[in-house]
């Protein structure tokens, strides 16, 4: 069954069926602020941290599917009926609504054609500011008037995971919400930092900050009271569960489109909202943001594009593979519909993975994750399988001396450095070969020199840290002579006990020839190959012992090695 299809033009993904039996998502942000967003306009904002900076909530797992959102509801004034832009949530009959979903390059838009009225909600973060955008258009189809009312909804999160799913009598009394000229703003009582805000390029004509006498008992999105009557009620609640709605009545002339803003971002009132709201009220202005978020992405997959006798495989090197990793190193792989933000942190070799997806179109971001990897990185050479970068970073003060209920002790890095008993023997040796890729595509081999502390005690350069890792493999070996699994290798879900890998194995001979043509191809590196030699030999002899075959010995690596930098190594006297 299909419901979508590519477009490579645009370098959209273009969903025709919304009825999409699983939750079908996109990311919006590519610096701080980031929306995770499913086809039907479920999703979740968060800043900087999925656990501890929500701005908008989510109930994952659910049913329906991918509740609350980020939706816009239209309601014809003549008739009483409404609708909303994505299919989701009022759910319209697909036999009488024409629903699309376009997910781009960190933007979505959203389609609908029904009752006459072409509307569309184009979302996205500009690249310059901590701000998700709502583009909004509707169109009227008919020959006649039409007298029509527009609702907003978000529902605002309690900033934190954990406050959000327990504890109810303190979540309940932790946030407040009210409406000034024309800005909601969220106020979270335990941090007197945290403000969130939404804004729109008019004033509204009624608004609620309160969910509850937004949606109304016993209803859901899906018939919320306010949209139902036309009208909403002008609430707002010191304490409660709060939200951000807005109403405007308008009146559309036949085959007249009118557009509409709205703004919703991180900050008070004061320090961020006023200036937000008037810079985007500008629609030129939100062309321009929008124009330099489709250029930054065509700067990066202009960098490598490739044509091959498979069109799918373009599709996927030209444009999605490039997108997917650099989703993931940015925000890691813990903002998702699966991972939402309970659990964060990095996970060792999927991170290692994703750097080398796109040393070439991220250099910088890549180079902090690879640093933040190695700070994750022991003295017995062995990577931690996930941990929470920040533990290894000073702490930020807020506010100091002052005691506020949602401060998580935070831990130290003795509390996450763990045993043997704990380790994925394949992790850190991803990042043998991440940080080679890296070195190679920025020609910075002065990296190998930086100093970077351990985990858990010292601190030695990014060359020692990789001899650890590859000493670490050596020492670790099975009855056999292969490499110890330990805990596990790849698979997570098979526990080998200290049993061999094979898997390990091949990936230490190939980290090691990674690690010395490398090197090779800039000789000015403290190494030569006399002491690289021995490790060549040992790896070698575990791989043959796995697959009783003599390829790729040392001397055919030397001499590939020779044909690389023959000069340089004669001058570096490197044999």
């Amino acid at each position: 069954m299909k419901y979508g299809y590519f477009d490579n033009e645009n370098r959209e993904y273009v969903i025709e069926r919304p009825d999409v039996p699983v939750s079908w998502n996109n990311y919006l942000g590519v610096k701080y602020l980031c929306t995770v967003i499913s086809h039907n306009a479920g999703g979740y904002t968060f800043f900087k941290s999925t656990e501890h900076h929500r701005i908008t909530r989510f109930r994952p797992n659910g049913i329906p599917l991918d509740r609350p959102g980020h939706y816009f509801y239209i309601r014809d004034d003549g008739t009483g009926e409404f609708w909303s832009i994505s299919w989701q949530p009022v759910g319209k009959d697909l036999t009488r609504a024409k629903y699309t979903c376009r997910h781009g390059l960190s933007y979505s838009k959203f389609q609908c054609d029904y009752n006459d009225v072409a509307a569309e909600q184009l979302l996205f973060i500009p690249v310059a500011d901590d701000v998700e955008l709502w583009d909004v258009k509707l169109k009227n189809k008919s020959a006649e008037s039409r007298n029509l009312s527009i609702f907003t909804y978000v529902e605002f999160s309690y900033h934190h995971v954990e406050i959000d799913n327990q504890n109810f009598q303190m979540s309940l009394y932790a946030s407040g919400s009210n409406y000034q000229e024309g800005i909601i703003e969220y106020d979270f009582f335990y941090e007197p930092w945290t403000f969130h805000f939404f804004a729109s390029n008019f004033d509204p004509d009624s608004y609620d900050c309160v969910r509850d006498t937004f949606i109304g008992n016993y209803r859901t999105e899906t018939n919320p009271f306010g949209v139902e009557h036309g009208q909403l009620q002008n609430s707002s609640e010191l304490g409660g569960n709060h939200c951000a709605a807005f109403h405007k009545k308008l009146s559309i002339a036949p085959g007249e489109e009118q557009r509409f803003i709205f703004m919703l971002g991180v900050g008070s009132r004061q320090e961020a909202g006023y200036a937000i709201k008037i810079k985007y009220s500008d629609l030129q202005t939100v062309d321009a943001a929008f124009a330099e978020l489709k250029q930054y992405w065509e700067e990066k997959t202009s960098v490598l594009q490739c044509k091959t006798p498979h069109p799918g495989l373009d599709t996927m090197i030209n444009t999605w593979t490039l997108y997917q990793a650099e989703t993931c190193v940015v925000w890691s792989r813990f903002a998702s519909f699966i991972e939402v933000g309970g659990r964060v942190g990095l996970g060792y070799r999927d991170t290692c993975q994703d750097i080398m997806s796109v040393v070439h179109t991220n250099p910088d971001k890549t180079k902090q994750r690879i640093i933040q990897l190695l700070k994750g990185h022991t003295s017995i050479g062995y990577g931690l399988h996930l941990f929470d970068p920040d533990v290894f970073e000073p702490e930020e003060a807020k506010l100091p001396g002052v005691k506020l209920p949602t401060v998580v002790p935070r831990p130290s890095p003795s509390d996450i450095v763990h045993g043997l008993e704990d380790v994925c023997a394949d992790d850190a040796i991803w990042l043998v070969a991440s940080i080679c890729e890296w070195i190679v595509e920025t020609g910075d081999y002065g990296f190998f020199d930086d100093v970077i502390p351990y985990a858990d005690d010292g601190t030695w350069t990014v060359y020692e840290h990789l001899t650890k890792i590859l000493d670490f493999s050596a020492d670790y070996i099975g009855n056999h002579g292969i490499c110890q699994g330990l805990r596990a290798d790849w698979n997570d879900c098979l526990n080998l006990g200290g049993g061999e890998s094979a898997m390990v194995s091949f990936m230490h001979y190939w980290a090691r020839l990674q690690f010395l043509l490398k090197q090779l191809r800039n000789c000015s590196v403290k190494t030569t190959l006399k002491n690289i030699r021995p490790w060549l030999k040992k790896s070698e002899w575990r791989v043959r012992r796995c697959c009783g075959t003599a390829h790729g010995t040392s001397a055919a690596i030397q001499k590939k090695a020779s044909r690389l930098a023959p000069t340089k190594l004669k001058k570096a006297n490197c044999f």
